[in-house]
This record gives structure tokens, sequence and C-alpha cells, in this order.
């Protein structure tokens, strides 16, 4: 009888442990899969913001093949949308800065307007990196 009670609480606690690896794993894949989504939006936002406010500065929104503008910035509209449900706040407060920075450049903004919006697309990068953990802090 003893032997069976032994063999019990052995087949017990080797259920708990397995439970206890399955959550554990489970999270441990959440949470790659919250980061690599997280990481997808980020460089789509980055990718395409930059083109856009590269293409903004050079030619402005009218010059830009419109529908090229479009797919752009329907792409970045869609990372961002990520980045707002997958982020803090504080990066999705720095995602919207580089949104309303965009909208204000055109071929005719000053030096002024432009060293703004490159600055918060700057800090954004700089917010991504370190929510990412990426060990490129620097810049």
């Amino acid at each position: 009888m003893g032997n069976l009670a032994a063999a019990g609480f052995g087949a017990l606690a080797s259920l708990v442990v397995l439970a206890i690896g399955a959550w554990l794993q489970a999270k441990r894949e959440r949470r790659h899969w919250l980061r690599d989504q997280t990481l997808r939006g980020a460089v789509d936002y980055v990718t395409s913001t930059r083109y856009l406010l590269n293409k903004y500065w050079t030619v402005g929104e009218q010059g830009m093949d419109q529908d090229d503008r479009r797919e752009w910035r329907r792409t970045m509209q869609v990372s961002r949308s990520t980045l707002t449900l997958l982020c803090t706040a504080r990066t999705v407060s720095l995602a919207n800065d580089v949104a309303e920075a965009l909208y204000r450049l055109g071929p005719d903004s000053d030096k002024a307007q432009h060293t703004a919006a490159e600055t918060a697309f700057r800090n954004l990068v700089r917010q991504l990196r370190k929510e990412l953990g990426s060990p490129q802090l620097g810049g």
C-alpha cells in the first residue's frame, strides 16, 4: 500500500512539473511572438516613414507618384496600428509625433520643420530599440 501511495504521489508530482513546464513554454512562445510582431511593425513603420520623409522633403506630396504615395502611407498606417496595439504609450506617442511631423513637411518647408521631423524620427527609433532590447542603443 505504501508503494502505491508513493507511486501516486510521484505521478502527481510529474503531472504538476509537466503542467508548469508547458505553462512556461507557452509564456515564452507568446513573448517571442509579441517581440516578432513588434519588430515587424517597427521595421515597416521606420522603413515607410523614412521613405515618405525623404520624398516629402524633396518633391512634396504632390510631386510623388500618388499610387506609390498611397501604398507607402498604407504600410505606415498598418504598422502604426501594430505599434499602437503592442508597444508602450511612450512609443505610440513618439510614432504619432513622427506622423504629425511628416504631414507638415513639403518642398517649401523650412529647415526647422525638417529638423523637427528628423529629431522625432530619431527619437522614435531610439525608443523602439530600447523597447525591443536592441544592443545598439547609441543611435
